[in-house]
């Protein structure tokens, strides 16, 4: 087992590798740049059609597509994945985080936009990548990945991070608490795609809300010292450069793949499983949809990451590991604080495995259409969802990387052959723009 864990490690830090951070900031900046830097320079635009359009009398489709996708990107990763994030890259992984997510926003809004583009003739990257390319080969590497992903990242990552803080608060069973997420997410799929939707729309915004709040209570106690955790998140950022050569040294350093990977494992852009759930949206405006995707990477790294960040680095500990988070909520609000911690836990996994289900779903859909094979599935995820909670998963975390990179791949080069049509949503983005 110790040779499979270390083949994976090695294989993630290689997919992980300067390649693909370059293509991955590179294929951001491009869109970004491209744009006219439309996530900045239009955001009175994002906010009016997006958060204040929600408190018009409109379908509402598009804030339920967007809230399932929120759901599986805003899971325990955003907990454990930035205390992780910290632990091996230093807090200057934030900063790449936040790099990350910047550049980001743009390509969630290409893949958000396209997948109401092609809405009747497909799901989100499934279509989009075989448009790009006129042949259904890479759609299918891209759906097969994305099957492999659901399962590690998508589940087992989820249910045993979720399980753990369980058992040590509550003394709680992991087998418990798998079995108890498996229960729910199978009684939503099982009653189809707009079950998914709607209960992530109810469940993902007061979940948010909920931890958020939490955060600001906690960081509120910590206020002193959060100018110095801003501080050291851009002195941990570049410190690597010195060490290892310049820009080169940059690009290899743990801060920066660290930051890099983890940020993409939380907000997905780039890796194309988002537009699944984009493409449930019945927005006739591809650039209103897409709007909705730079919200949904923005509350994921830029507000929820970014508190759980500043907790940590806030606190005065000084050594991070992956329950850190948890440590400083119980030293700081003692017991409530735990079980606080405990019970946003267990949502964000509930809602990351109802979310990564369905895109599981849609991707195996597109590489067997038998509701047999549909139904297998379902039985297979939910049983690793209990077996999940109770394993050691240093091996899942790296084959999770491993999986989140290939799929970022095809579906970048997708994206950036249909980056004329995207260009073309961002110039009617007065509402006139329609599928």
């Amino acid at each position: 087992m110790e040779k499979l864990e270390l083949a994976a490690e090695k294989a993630a830090e290689f997919v992980w590798g300067p390649a693909l951070l370059i293509f991955l900031l590179g294929a951001g900046a491009f869109f970004t740049v491209g744009s006219g830097f439309f996530p900045f320079r239009k955001a009175g635009f994002v906010l009016r059609s997006t958060v204040v359009s929600l408190f018009k009398k409109r379908d509402k489709s598009a804030f339920e597509a967007m809230a399932t996708a929120l759901g599986a990107t805003v899971g325990t990763g955003n907990i454990v994945g930035v205390a992780a994030a910290i632990a091996i890259g230093g807090p200057g992984a934030v900063f790449w985080m936040w790099v990350g997510a910047l550049l980001g926003m743009m390509l969630k809004f290409a893949e958000a936009s396209l997948a109401v583009k092609f809405w009747k003739e497909g799901d989100g990257a499934l279509i989009y990548i075989e448009k790009a390319f006129g042949s259904k080969k890479l759609a299918a590497l891209w759906a097969f990945f994305c099957v492999l992903a659901s399962f590690g990242g998508g589940n087992m990552v989820q249910t045993n991070a979720a399980a753990a803080i369980c058992r040590e608060t509550f003394g709680l069973s992991e087998v418990l608490v798998g079995g108890a997420i498996a229960l729910l997410t199978a009684a939503v799929l099982f009653k189809g795609a707009k079950a998914v939707t709607k209960t992530s729309s109810c469940l993902v915004p007061l979940m948010a809300a909920f931890y958020i709040i939490g955060c600001l209570e906690l960081l509120y106690l910590c206020r002193e010292r959060v100018p110095e955790a801003f501080a050291s998140i851009f002195r941990g950022a570049f410190s690597p450069i010195s060490a290892g050569g310049g820009a080169a040294g940059l690009f290899v350093s743990s801060s920066l793949r660290t930051g890099l990977a983890k940020g993409t494992f939380t907000h997905e852009a780039g890796m194309g499983s988002a537009s699944l759930a984009h493409a449930e949206s019945r927005e006739e405006n591809p650039a209103v949809q897409g709007c909705w995707g730079i919200v949904e990477v923005f509350t994921d790294t830029i507000l929820v990451c970014t508190l759980t960040a500043l907790v940590i680095l806030s606190s005065g500990i000084t050594k991070v590991a992956e329950n850190s988070t948890s440590e400083v909520f119980g030293a700081y609000l003692g017991k409530i604080g735990v079980g606080f911690l405990a019970v946003s836990m267990f949502l964000f996994a509930l809602a990351a495995v109802i979310g990564w289900a369905f895109y599981g779903e849609k991707a195996l859909g597109f590489l067997a259409k038998s509701k047999k094979t549909v139904i297998l599935y379902r039985a297979l995820f939910c049983l690793c969802a209990v077996a999940g909670s109770a394993m050691s998963l240093p091996l899942v975390w790296n084959l999770s990387d491993v999986f989140n990179g290939l799929m970022v791949l095809p579906n970048l080069c997708a994206l950036l052959a249909l980056s004329g049509t995207v260009f073309g949503f961002t110039k009617g983005f007065s509402g006139k723009s329609k599928r």
